[in-house]
């Protein structure tokens, strides 16, 4: 893997060798472009980025992983403009196989007030040759190809190098798989889950050298399509990106807030438990006795009590907990399933404005 150390190197590519007829900004002199292969690559690799067209992918990562690039799609808009981070392509690397190659694009963008380049992101992928065509593939494969696999009923580990195995966490994680089926009343399902140990590795499997958020979190993870968990955690044990799975299997529609909400109560949130959590939450209204809930329904917004706690997903949990505990699990599945709003959600359990406040600090017994 390239280190950032390298962003240097690439700013000063930014404008060297302009392609206008395809949508790359600029290509580095080190990309040999007398090698067949790579010319091929580069005139593909134009035509998928001025399309993002499915045909230029390999029909088999779809099957396993939906949309294997979704972490591209916008990620050349920013606040100074939807087309202001534009790709440039770095290297072709040879891998170990002769009809692969790792292909790293920078997505940089020229700030003409500043007169300076912003990097938003360095992303790999791997193009394929298939006969005469090329064809882009995920990076999660090249990048784990030499981990470990560990089948534990029907959990499929892929463990780090940089991490050591923890059969403890393993049980722990399918006592809870076993608690999560029976409360959703389901069967298990396949998972596939990578352990690693830490976000800055996580992103490298989702195929970046460099990206603004591996380096925001000292723990978390992602829930992706088709039973993955990728886990920053440094552990074989991540209820709360599970929970995601079961949830996006049985209510697609459910909003971020309720979906954020139930992960936290079965699972916490980072390193710590539901049950710590809500200590915490406790202590900030506690000490916040203005605080408005109903203000905060972003589950995203980056509200934390020291450092740890994030204040939306443990209020959510809590919510999830009342409800729950005054209506039934049946009565919340219903909001999960109906795709409303969150104010329209909270109507149901005669939460608004006015009283949500109250009916969480009394829940709380704040």
């Amino acid at each position: 893997m390239l280190k950032v150390n390298f962003l240097c190197f690439v700013l000063i590519l930014f404008f060297q060798l302009s392609h206008a007829q395809f949508k790359i900004k600029s290509i580095s002199p080190t990309v040999d472009q007398q090698d067949s292969f790579n010319i091929q690559i580069i005139k593909t690799l134009g035509e998928f980025l001025e399309t993002q067209n499915p045909k230029f992918w390999l029909e088999s990562d779809f099957k396993r992983f939906k949309s294997p690039y979704y972490e591209i799609i916008g990620i050349e808009s920013g606040k100074l403009g939807d087309k202001f981070y534009q790709p440039s392509l770095m290297e072709i690397i040879p891998t170990h196989e002769e009809d692969k190659r790792i292909v790293k694009l920078a997505f940089i963008g020229y700030n003409k007030d500043t007169k300076s380049n912003l990097i938003k992101a360095i992303y790999n992928m791997i193009a394929v040759k298939n006969g005469d065509k090329i064809f882009f593939s995920k990076y999660i494969d090249y990048a784990t190809r030499n981990w470990k696999i560990k089948n534990e009923d029907n959990i499929t580990y892929h463990i780090s190098p940089s991490k050591n195995y923890s059969l403890e966490e393993v049980e722990k994680q399918k006592t809870d798989i076993k608690l999560l089926s029976e409360f959703f009343d389901t069967e298990r399902f396949p998972i596939f889950y990578y352990s690693t140990v830490s976000p800055e590795e996580v992103f490298k499997l989702k195929g970046f050298d460099y990206h603004p958020m591996m380096f925001a979190d000292k723990s978390g993870g992602f829930a992706e399509d088709y039973n993955i968990v990728i886990s920053g955690n440094n552990s074989e044990y991540y209820t709360h990106e599970i929970v995601h799975l079961y949830t996006s299997k049985l209510f697609p529609k459910i909003d971020p807030f309720f979906d954020e909400g139930i992960a936290t109560y079965f699972g916490g949130s980072g390193k710590f438990g539901y049950q710590w959590q809500t200590v915490k939450l406790k202590k900030f209204l506690t000490e916040n006795p203005d605080f408005d809930a109903f203000e905060h329904l972003d589950v995203y917004e980056r509200l934390y009590f020291e450092k740890e706690a994030p204040i939306p997903y443990v209020v959510s949990a809590v919510l999830c907990e009342m409800i729950i505990s005054k209506f039934g699990k049946e009565k919340l599945f219903s909001v999960f399933k109906n795709g409303n709003s969150v104010e329209e959600c909270l109507k149901t359990f005669n939460l608004s404005k006015n009283n949500i406040n109250s009916e969480l600090r009394k829940f709380l017994k704040v």
